[in-house]
């Protein structure tokens, strides 16, 4: 069931905000109705899911009930391993066992091993509640609660990862009380946004580039047809930010309201400022639970914590790529983000302060040319694609890359979604109705014309 497919917008979200609003009465009610239907639409995809996601729900409860009672840290230790220990068997076993093969000369088998939806994000929210628990931040929380923290449908697959803090205070309101109209109104536009963002940007130049990026695991690219290949740090941008979208809109219907997931990244003049508006909570969950761990740990002496600061930024960075797949391709991308970010910091110490569009510029390209390596599957395809840049594209091929050409300025000229959500509020009412209307009718006469496109992060 996908968030930009009429099962989703057409059956299960109405008919799960119908049963909320007779559930809202009974608030324990309420809680187990919408875990319910959060396992359901887990489920959707496999059943077979179900068995891993419930069960990593219990024990991790348990473990935390545990500690609370005995105080003991190697609860939280050992809770904290078995949840990485689950994420590394069913995503880097069979990449564990093709370098063995490599480096012993002999194959081995492949485990048969079904990737499970949203495996790193419910794992990442796991860590996250038992971290804090154990640093004395985090409470107690009823199985109900916490079963809804890590299985919520609307970021339960892909994000955005919402801290304890950021929803469990949520969880227990009432739904329908004074207000609840505007805040429909406001997870409404969400879902338009979203769906503006994946099928009306994100598809079309996905349809234009994985020919190329299809060429590019063959041969070479020619025709200059490699400078349409970048466009997918444009895909990427849209189709994500159209799943987080739908996710936050999705969410306020229920009266959560989700961290956002994107500041206008690629308005960002260096690449420090755009980690800080790309994916923004799994950065700050990298910064707050590796970055800071790494950065502060006291066994370096104290004239090497300059070199430690980078040390921790750069291996922050590499795990950050073999977070997104079991590729050496992933963990090449984020070494190069990480040099990057090395760079910058000591740039910003020592260097010449430059003009903003240039520093725009360069913070652009860069990432436009390392998402290549971030697409292309493996350094060969990569390889392809960037040689191929040194054709330029013929006059006529600007009618091809009209997809990307809108989406790009869109990316480069327009705010936040949030922003044009607030914005788009303070209009009349009536509208802002019609406005949301047509734009919905339009996505959703394109989602009836064509196969929906899964969303990129369901790989991750």
């Amino acid at each position: 069931m996908l968030f930009n497919d009429f099962p989703y917008l057409l059956v299960f979200l109405p008919a799960a905000v119908l049963l909320a609003r007779l559930a809202d009465p009974f608030p324990a009610g309420r809680v187990w109705l919408l875990v319910a239907l959060s396992i359901a639409f887990y489920g959707y995809w496999d059943p077979r899911f179900i068995a891993l996601l419930v069960p990593s729900i219990v024990v991790n409860w348990l473990a935390a009930r545990a500690y609370l009672v005995t105080k003991r840290g190697a609860i939280i230790t050992a809770a904290t391993f078995a949840n990485l220990a689950a994420l590394a068997l069913f995503k880097y076993a069979n990449f564990f066992i093709d370098n063995v093969s490599l480096v012993l000369g002999r194959p081995f088998a492949h485990l048969d091993l079904v990737l499970p939806l949203g495996i790193s994000f419910f794992t990442f929210h796991h860590i996250m509640y038992l971290v804090d628990l154990r640093r004395g931040k985090a409470p107690e929380y009823s199985l109900g609660l916490y079963a809804l923290y890590i299985a919520f449908f609307p970021q339960a697959i892909a994000g955005p990862l919402a801290r304890w803090s950021d929803v469990m205070h949520q969880f227990g309101h009432a739904l329908f009380t004074a207000g609840w109209q505007r805040r429909f109104a406001f997870g409404l536009a969400f879902i338009v946004i979203g769906l503006i963002e994946k099928t009306l940007l994100a598809d079309p130049i996905a349809r234009l580039i994985d020919p190329i990026y299809a060429q590019a695991n063959s041969g070479p690219v020619l025709d200059g047809q490699a400078w349409l290949a970048l466009g997918f740090a444009l895909q990427l941008l849209f189709d994500f930010a159209g799943y987080s979208d739908i996710a936050i809109g999705s969410a306020l219907l229920f009266g959560v309201q989700l961290p956002f997931n994107f500041n206008a990244p690629y308005r960002a003049t260096n690449i420090q400022d755009f980690w800080q508006r790309w994916h923004m909570t799994l950065m700050l969950f990298l910064r707050d639970y590796v970055f800071v761990p790494l950065s502060g740990a006291r066994f370096v002496p104290r004239r090497l914590r300059l070199q430690q600061h980078f040390a921790a930024m750069l291996l922050t960075m590499a795990l950050c790529g073999l977070w997104h797949g079991a590729s050496w391709n992933f963990v090449l991308w984020g070494v190069l983000q990480g040099l990057a970010l090395v760079f910058v910091a000591q740039w910003r110490r020592y260097g010449p302060r430059l003009p903003w569009l240039a520093g725009w510029a360069l913070t652009v390209s860069f990432v436009f040319i390392t998402d290549v390596l971030f697409r292309a599957g493996s350094l060969e395809a990569t390889l392809n694609v960037l040689q191929g840049l040194a054709v330029l594209p013929r006059p006529e091929q600007a009618l091809r890359a009209f997809p990307i050409i809108v989406a790009a300025l869109c990316a480069f000229l327009l705010p936040a979604s949030q922003d044009i959500v607030a914005r788009a509020m303070q209009t009349p009412r009536r509208t802002i109705a019609a406005a949301l209307a047509l734009a919905a009718v339009a996505a959703l006469v394109v989602l009836g014309d064509r196969d929906s496109y899964e969303f990129v992060y369901f790989q991750f």
